[in-house]
């Protein structure tokens, strides 16, 4: 697993999780990404929730798990992820119906763009040089 300065970290799980909602041409609402989102991929192994993905090749079923979890109401995404999992494909394809072929380069851009906050917040973080336990304090 790749490693991060604790700054950096902060950094770039701050900047993606005060974003607001975004909203798509067709009106699809887009929650920001979160370490509960985060959390959720990681349930489902989708592998979107590390970053390490290849965006240009990913399967069609993973990124619409992805936009599923950011778009869909919170309420059903986390009741059907943690007490009926084996609808989370079924109603993934259901949601992605009513998203065109346009719309989904749009996510996929926006997605691309977050892919160093995805990489952040699944990094293993590592004390900043100035921050070393280890170094030279004065008094």
């Amino acid at each position: 697993m790749p490693t991060i300065s604790i700054s950096t970290r902060e950094d770039e799980n701050n900047r993606s999780m005060i974003q607001p909602p975004a909203r798509t041409e067709s009106g699809l609402t887009l929650r920001p990404i979160s370490l509960g989102s985060l959390e959720v991929l990681r349930q489902l192994g989708n592998p979107l929730s590390s970053g390490n993905a290849e965006l240009t090749n990913i399967d069609i079923g993973i990124l619409t798990e992805f936009i599923w979890v950011h778009a869909a109401p919170l309420d059903e995404v986390m009741e059907t992820v943690y007490n009926t999992p084996s609808q989370v494909k079924r109603k993934a394809a259901q949601f992605a119906m009513s998203i065109s072929p346009a719309e989904l380069r749009v996510i996929t851009s926006a997605l691309s763009a977050d892919q160093a906050s995805l990489q952040a917040a699944s990094a293993i973080p590592q004390p900043d040089s100035t921050d070393s336990p280890n170094g030279h304090t004065p008094r």
